[in-house]
């Protein structure tokens, strides 16, 4: 990780840079993601946040890392906001009033529980909290390479445009 000054912020780092790859290449690696239209534009904010943090990570490496937390921002965000379009409940109330959110996994039974969620995403969307808590680590967000941005990055749009087909 460089530290950050007037005569290098616009000069990739190393680390972000993957040695080597051309910036050109590293743009359109990101950019040829691409959500649908059905996706609601509070999911789609999220993810255009995390596709950008991944991007500028070209100029500073610790952004592809923060730039794959952000992916599954959208994801946690676009089971509760489809639990919502579906009528579901997204919290409960407790005894003195207040609302509290229900969690990640309640929601997502919920969908899997009325087949709101392709059969064939199943398994990718029961892998989210996990891959999150992974990442959570600092080790292993340090750790991250332009290619599993990449990833996580396509594979957030891909269940995201299922989910709201």
């Amino acid at each position: 990780m460089k530290r950050i000054t007037t005569q290098n912020w616009l000069e990739p780092d190393s680390p972000g840079a993957q040695a080597g790859t051309h910036p050109s290449v590293w743009r359109d690696a990101f950019l040829s993601i691409h959500l649908d239209r059905g996706v609601p534009v509070e999911v789609a904010t999220l993810f255009e946040t995390a596709r950008a943090s991944a991007l500028y990570g070209l100029f500073f490496a610790p952004l592809v890392g923060l730039g794959v937390e952000q992916c599954y921002r959208a994801l946690e965000t676009g089971i509760r906001v489809r639990c919502a379009q579906a009528g579901l409940p997204v919290s409960l109330q407790d005894r003195q009033g207040r609302r509290h959110a229900l969690s990640f996994s309640h929601n997502l039974r919920q969908l899997q529980d009325r087949a709101l969620i392709p059969p064939a995403d199943v398994a990718l969307w029961q892998q989210v909290g996990e891959l999150k808590n992974w990442l959570a680590a600092l080790r292993h967000t340090d750790a991250m390479a332009r290619e599993h941005a990449v990833t996580a990055l396509s594979r957030a749009a891909g269940l995201l445009n299922g989910l709201f087909a």
